[in-house]
């Protein structure tokens, strides 16, 4: 009897294992590349492995569940046989197993628990469903069952688990605190950096900005950064919800590093100035960058530009109204806003981004290399950093 229990147990970890390999593989597909093919287990907006991959939901201390679950299976086979360790291995640490099939009982029947709780949230909260994943928490209950002890409901199990647990901790504290050390250490790791979860890791270092009301690294006059520093160029249209995600990132990156310069360049999106672009996306950007332009003749373009990424104009009106928070002469503004003078200048930064092949924003140019769309801020400072590096080289 005991032989067969043995061998039930070994077939379902291991049938467990190979579903958390498959699922593992879905994980870092979805999540590492970008044009990746529908997984076979993903056939409708409900029953979708890889839309449920996606999600934080996906991962626990940083780390995918799949993986948690290889582990489980892995030591779920390692309990199974640990007494075939024990016969060749007598008098070591192995011997602090004394009830093997107990331990298997009882983190069977936990990780069943925690499998309710992940189809809950599957259910009712991603709204998605995960065939496989539904399958491995079967599979879990089933090892719970066929490992648990006769004549008490897991009782036994968890009671023998407990104490021995107890016991083992007693007889090797020191190795237990170095292993407690250890595995906090790699899933604080794992938590701060995202290393498992790119995608997450992006949402996250947009969030900070997507949810800033105002923009807190806003500077006044007509710089941003050191006057002094190395340039960088961000193109952006002031209707471009990205964009202004974008103009915080810079601030906030001029604000740490001290020796850039950021220059904003205008390329609405609007076909009535940009005759780059055939049809207007954003009816009115270019009235926002003229005026924008109109307010550096007075000293104050960031104000202006901050003022109308965060207050969101919708008409010339509307940047008037705003316009006397900054106590500008109006109708200096106003007759700068209209003039040859600033429409030249906007056509000419049109142009500029035009033959960097700059077709759209936002787009931040480092070290004389456009990179278009929007991007974490983390990749930002990757890039700068990187353009240093390349300096350096090129000095030496």
């Amino acid at each position: 009897m005991e032989k067969r229990k043995t061998i039930l147990i070994a077939i379902l970890a291991l049938i467990g294992f190979a579903l958390t390999i498959e699922l593992a593989f879905i994980f870092f597909k979805v999540n590492f590349n970008e044009q990746y093919s529908a997984s076979f287990c993903s056939i409708s907006n409900l029953v979708d492995c890889d839309g449920v991959a996606k999600t934080n939901y996906s991962m626990f201390l940083g780390i995918p569940l799949a993986l948690w679950g290889m582990f489980y299976y892995v030591l779920t086979l390692f309990l199974n046989f640990v007494d075939k360790i024990q016969n060749k291995f007598k008098n070591t640490i192995f011997d602090v197993f004394k009830n093997p099939k107990s331990y298997i009982a009882t983190l069977g029947l936990i990780s069943f628990a925690v499998s309710i709780c992940l189809a809950t949230i599957s259910i009712f909260k991603i709204n998605k469903i995960c065939v496989l994943c539904f399958v491995t928490y079967f599979i879990d209950l089933l090892i719970a069952i066929v490992a648990k002890s006769k004549g008490s409901f897991f009782l036994t199990d968890i009671k023998n688990t407990v104490i021995d647990f107890w016991q083992g901790v007693k007889k090797y504290t020191a190795l237990f605190v170095l292993a407690v050390f250890a595995f906090v250490a790699f899933v604080s790791y794992t938590s701060i950096s995202m290393v498992f979860s790119p995608q997450q890791k992006i949402q996250k270092s947009f969030e900070e900005f997507l949810n800033m009301e105002k923009n807190k690294y806003a500077v006044s006059g007509n710089i941003l950064g050191n006057p002094n520093g190395e340039k960088v160029y961000v193109y952006s249209d002031f209707m471009c919800p990205y964009c202004r995600v974008t103009n915080i990132m810079a601030s906030k990156f001029a604000h740490e590093q001290k020796n850039i310069q950021v220059i904003h360049m205008n390329f609405p999106l609007d076909s009535s100035c940009n005759k780059y672009v055939p049809n207007t996306v954003h009816p009115g950007a270019c009235v926002l960058a003229k005026y924008a332009l109109a307010a550096k003749k007075q000293g104050k373009y960031w104000d202006m530009s901050n003022l109308i990424f965060d207050e969101h104009p919708s008409s010339e009106a509307d940047i008037l109204y705003l316009s006397e928070k900054l106590n500008m002469d109006i109708a200096k503004l106003v007759n700068d806003a209209g003039s040859d003078e600033i429409n030249n200048e906007l056509l000419e930064q049109i142009e500029t981004a035009h033959k960097k092949g700059i077709y759209g924003t936002p787009t931040i140019v480092i070290d004389d290399i456009p990179y278009m769309s929007a991007m974490p801020y983390y990749k930002i400072k990757t890039l700068y950093s990187q353009a240093q590096k390349r300096h350096k080289r090129e000095q030496k």
